[in-house]
């Protein structure tokens, strides 16, 4: 195995994110399942999808309600320890209480469930608003098909302009319009998912910079003391090898943070050390910068490092193979091959008088 001390400092730095973008990851899981993040931004994403207008309005809460209260919907709701009528889906619960309503919902009980209610919207229009209700009848005057006629019917103003749409735009076939409801939901759910990874990212970097502050966990610093001693760069490229060999879910997180044999911590005390206080204006910058540098790095998370430290680990174990007469690389060890190659034919030349062929 070649011994190239810059390629191992580099796999003691790759492997210290590692384990740090695995404890943050798994506190801000630990928090989001415990407040509910995901059944919370669900639920905006529905008031904003039901509500069909660049605010949140009163029918699209009314409508929501509906949802929520629909038996196929009801059949995903955590229950508790009995009926809470209280509980209202447009409001989001406390942050120190875990919201009992689903943190996911499948397109086609989503489709089910709006066409059921847009199905009893007729009997409906009675309880609806003046406006609401005047509004739905006119819409109705123009509707000539059942369905479309119950589309027209809902009460809620805008969500019914945007089913009309969408049904219209299916060329007023049933199946295709439920296809066609169904992509509307998943394209707003995705844009619902991009809200929750930047909150996701947002409380990752707090906690980041809680776990890095608190270890101590300065990459200069570490860095400096893997090229220094031979024998801890050799203790962690050891680590960063057995790791590299297993899937990230099998890493033995505390196992792992106990055995890291690098600088982490604090003393108390002021000093040139690693684990001590800076004791002068340079060393402080030295100092932010290397737990800037931490931060940074596990924001991009645990997946991106381990595939990062199983790659530099297979170059560093058995280097790039030699690409195969019969192949095409296309990168880090792929060669896909063109199959086995038929040896050319030698082309004969034409016999002439007084000479032999060759």
């Amino acid at each position: 195995m070649p011994d190239f001390p810059a390629l191992d400092v580099a796999i003691g730095l790759v492997f210290l994110y590692v384990i740090l973008a695995l404890v943050c990851t798994t506190i801000n899981e630990t928090i989001s399942t415990i407040i509910g993040l995901r059944a919370r931004f669900l639920q905006l994403g529905l008031i904003n999808l039901l509500s069909a207008a660049p605010y949140n309005t009163e029918a699209g809460f009314a409508t929501v309600k509906q949802l929520y209260a629909h038996p196929l919907v009801q059949g995903l709701i955590r229950p508790g320890r009995g009926p809470d009528p209280s509980l209202d889906p447009t409001k989001l619960s406390k942050w120190f209480r875990r919201s009992p309503y689903p943190s996911y919902l499948p397109s086609r009980t989503f489709v089910a469930a709006i066409t059921d209610i847009a199905a009893e919207a007729p009997s409906r229009l009675g309880d609806a608003e003046a406006t609401e209700g005047a509004a739905a009848l006119e819409r109705m005057k123009r509707a000539s098909e059942d369905l479309e006629r119950s589309l027209a019917s809902i009460p809620n103003t805008k969500l019914s302009e945007a089913l009309l749409a969408l049904y219209r735009s299916a060329g007023r076939e049933a199946d295709d319009f439920n296809h066609a409801l169904e992509e509307w939901f998943d394209d707003s759910m995705e844009r619902v998912s991009g809200w929750y990874k930047r909150r996701v990212q947002l409380i990752l970097a707090i906690i980041g910079t809680l776990v890095v502050c608190a270890l101590n966990a300065d990459s200069l610093a570490a860095g400096r003391v893997l090229w220094r001693d031979d024998a801890v760069r050799a203790a962690v490229v050891k680590q960063a090898e057995q790791a590299s060999q297993q899937e990230i879910n099998d890493v033995e997180l505390e196992e792992a943070v106990k055995q890291l044999d690098l600088p982490l911590g604090w003393t108390g005390s002021f000093g040139d050390e690693p684990t001590q206080l800076p004791n002068d204006f340079f060393a402080w910058l030295a100092k932010i910068a290397g737990l800037a540098m931490t931060i940074g790095a596990v924001m991009l998370g645990a997946p991106f490092w381990f595939d990062l430290l199983s790659k530099v680990m297979r170059v560093r174990s058995t280097g790039a193979p030699p690409p195969a007469s019969d192949a095409r690389r296309t990168g880090e060890a792929e060669e896909p091959r063109a199959g086995p190659q038929r040896p050319k034919p030698r082309r004969r030349r034409p016999r002439t008088r007084g000479t032999a062929a060759p």
